[in-house]
C-alpha cells in the first residue's frame, strides 16, 4: 500500500495549488485524478484545428493576484481585456437593432439593481435576488440573462448576501490560446496519478485508507477539491459518513449549470455583425453572443441558469438549431448558412464534475466558510465552492488549495 504525509483528491486547479504549495513545504504528497487529464472544470478543446475555445472556465480574474499572471506574461501570451461594464453590447429585439444607447439605459438598470441587493443584504440572507430586483422592468429579462451567465443559477435561486460577496475589483482577461491550456501547463510540473478515481475513504482508522481506481492509498491527512456536485451525488463513499454539518454546507452550494458553445461558419456572416450582442425575439429569453474574439472565425454563445440546462437536456443539434434561430433572426435566413464545425459543453452529465461552479442557495451563503472547515483536523477541503470571496474562479480555487496544504501541514 502507498502512503503519503497528505493525498490531494482531483487535479483541478485548487488540487494543483494545493499540491504545489505541498511540495513546496518539503510534504510527501499524492496527487489523485478520476479523468484523463488534470485542469478540472478549466478545459481547452479546438473548434478547428489552430482554434482554441474554453469549454469551462474562461477568464483570468483579478490579474494583479491571479496566480496564472506570472506564466501568462512568462509565455507572452495575447490576453484581451472584457469590457468595463460586461453588460456592454449592441441589442436586437425582435426585428430591429436598439439604439446603440440602449446600453447606457440597461447599465444604469444594472447598477440600481445591484444598489437594492446591497441594502437588501443588511436585512435577512433568506432573500433571493428575484425577491430584491424590479422584475417588471423592460430590462429585467436581460438582467436575468446576464446574471445566470455569470452565476450558473437564476435569480430566484441565487443568495443575495453571496451575490454580494463575489469580488470583482478588475476588469477580466481572456486567454487567446484558452485559459484552459493555461491552468493545464500551470500544473504540468506537479506529479499527478490520473484516472485514478476515489471510491471510498476509510477515516475510522489513525491512517485515511482510500481504495481508488488504482488500488489502495493511505494517508495521514487529505485534501478533497472534487466538486460540491460530486459530493453531492455521493459518488465518494466514506466512512464513517461525513458530518451532517458538512452534508448542509455542500447541499447549500449546488453546482449550477453552464452552457458554453462555438459555432464557425464559412462565410462572411460574422464580420457584419457586432463584437458583443444580445438577441431577444419571440418573447423568448435574450441570448449573448460573442463574435470573432481574438479575431477566431466563429461566433460564441455563454448560457446559464434553466437556459443552459435546457440546452444540455435536449442536445447539441437542438441547442445548434435553437442559437441559428436568433442568429437568422438577426441576419436572415439566407445569410446564415449552418456551421461547418461547432463545439458545445455539457458540464452537467460530466461524470467527475456533474456541473458548472457553485453558487449558494438563499439563505446559505454562509456554508462557504463551513466547506472550508476540516473535518477532524485530518480532512481537508478546497475548491472554488469553498471560496467565500472569489468563488466561481480560477484563483479563488487557486487560493483555497494553498490555504488547505497549509493548514494539513501545521
Amino acid at each position: 500500500m502507498t502512503h503519503a504525509d497528505v493525498v490531494v483528491i482531483g487535479a483541478g486547479a485548487a488540487g494543483i495549488a494545493a499540491a504545489k504549495e505541498l511540495r513546496a513545504l518539503g510534504q510527501n504528497f499524492l496527487l489523485l485524478e478520476a479523468s484523463h487529464r488534470i485542469g478540472g472544470r478549466a478545459y481547452t478543446e479546438d473548434v478547428a484545428p489552430g482554434v482554441p475555445f474554453d469549454l469551462g472556465a474562461h477568464w483570468i480574474m483579478a490579474p494583479s493576484e491571479n496566480p496564472l499572471m506570472p506564466l501568462a506574461k512568462a509565455e507572452d501570451l495575447v490576453l484581451d481585456e472584457s469590457e468595463k461594464h460586461y453588460t456592454a453590447a449592441r441589442y436586437f429585439e425582435d426585428d430591429a437593432w436598439l439604439p446603440r444607447s440602449a446600453y447606457a439605459d440597461f447599465a444604469k438598470y444594472w447598477d440600481e439593481q445591484f444598489a437594492g441587493l446591497q441594502v437588501a443584504a443588511d436585512g435577512s440572507d433568506l432573500l433571493s435576488v428575484f425577491d430584491v430586483i424590479d422584475n417588471d422592468d423592460r430590462w429585467a429579462p436581460y438582467f436575468h440573462m446576464f446574471f445566470a451567465q455569470d452565476f450558473t443559477h437564476d435569480v430566484d435561486r441565487a443568495s443575495v448576501e453571496d451575490t454580494l460577496a463575489y469580488v470583482r475589483q478588475e476588469n477580466d482577461l481572456a486567454v487567446a490560446t484558452g485559459l484552459g491550456n493555461l491552468v493545464a501547463r500551470y500544473g504540468s510540473d506537479v506529479p499527478v496519478s490520473l484516472n485514478s478515481a476515489v471510491r471510498k475513504i476509510d477515516w475510522s482508522g489513525r491512517d485515511i485508507k482510500l481504495q481508488t481506481a488504482k488500488g489502495t492509498v493511505s494517508a495521514n491527512k487529505i485534501i478533497l477539491t472534487v466538486s460540491t456536485g460530486v459530493l453531492a451525488a455521493h459518488e465518494i463513499e466514506f466512512s464513517p459518513a461525513l458530518p451532517d454539518w458538512k452534508l448542509d454546507a455542500v447541499k447549500g452550494l449546488p453546482l449550477g449549470s453552464s452552457t458554453r458553445v462555438a459555432l464557425m461558419f464559412d462565410t462572411t456572416l460574422l464580420q457584419e455583425l457586432p463584437a458583443a450582442f444580445t438577441v431577444r425575439t419571440h418573447g423568448d429569453d435574450p441570448l449573448n453572443f460573442r463574435n470573432q474574439p481574438f479575431g477566431y472565425d466563429y461566433v460564441e454563445v455563454a448560457a446559464g441558469g434553466r437556459m443552459a440546462e435546457w440546452m444540455e437536456k435536449s442536445g447539441e443539434r437542438a441547442t445548434i438549431d435553437y442559437i441559428l434561430g436568433k442568429l437568422r433572426d438577426v441576419a436572415g435566413n439566407e445569410a446564415v448558412p449552418e456551421p461547418i464545425r461547432h463545439i458545445v459543453s455539457a458540464w452537467n452529465g460530466d461524470a467527475w464534475v456533474k456541473g458548472s461552479y457553485s453558487c449558494a442557495q438563499p439563505g446559505a451563503a454562509n456554508q462557504r466558510r463551513v466547506l472550508a472547515q476540516p473535518v477532524d483536523d485530518r480532512v481537508f477541503f478546497a475548491g472554488e465552492a469553498s471560496s467565500s470571496d472569489f468563488y466561481a474562479s480560477v484563483h479563488g480555487a487557486c487560493f483555497s488549495g494553498r490555504v488547505a496544504a497549509r493548514a494539513a501541514c501545521a
